[in-house]
């Protein structure tokens, strides 16, 4: 229930930061640690809007967006944050929990894949 109530809140998050020229148009939330710790994730942005800017300054700006308008228990959830161009590349990557190569022995993890959900 947490990961629900969670997305909706970033949800509005994210339509919010629209008019400030922000555009995420999908997240995704990824069990961290494959589901070892509960109600921790991996957020997955699709901001197309941040398309030639660092990886690492897109991080920054999400980060900064929701330090100032989560919650500290909703804060407290997203354990990491992992910027995309596109949905396309989103997709992709959710089968590595959004990192951009799986990690050692993950074909051997049996797991629910991150579902997506559109920030409209």
């Amino acid at each position: 229930m947490a990961a629900k109530e969670l997305v909706e809140t970033l949800t509005k998050v994210f339509q919010e930061a629209k008019d400030d020229g922000l555009i995420v148009n999908a997240i995704g939330l990824a069990p961290a640690h494959h589901g070892m710790a509960k109600n921790r994730f991996v957020l997955g942005v699709s901001a197309p809007s941040l398309s030639g800017v660092h990886k690492y300054d897109k991080i920054e700006i999400i980060i900064k967006l929701l330090w100032s308008k989560l919650a500290i228990k909703d804060r407290g959830m997203i354990e990491r944050v992992r910027v995309f161009d596109n949905v396309e590349v989103l997709d992709d990557l959710k089968y590595n929990d959004f990192e951009d190569y799986p990690y050692e022995g993950y074909i051997g993890i049996q797991r629910k894949l991150p579902q997506l959900y559109p920030v409209e």
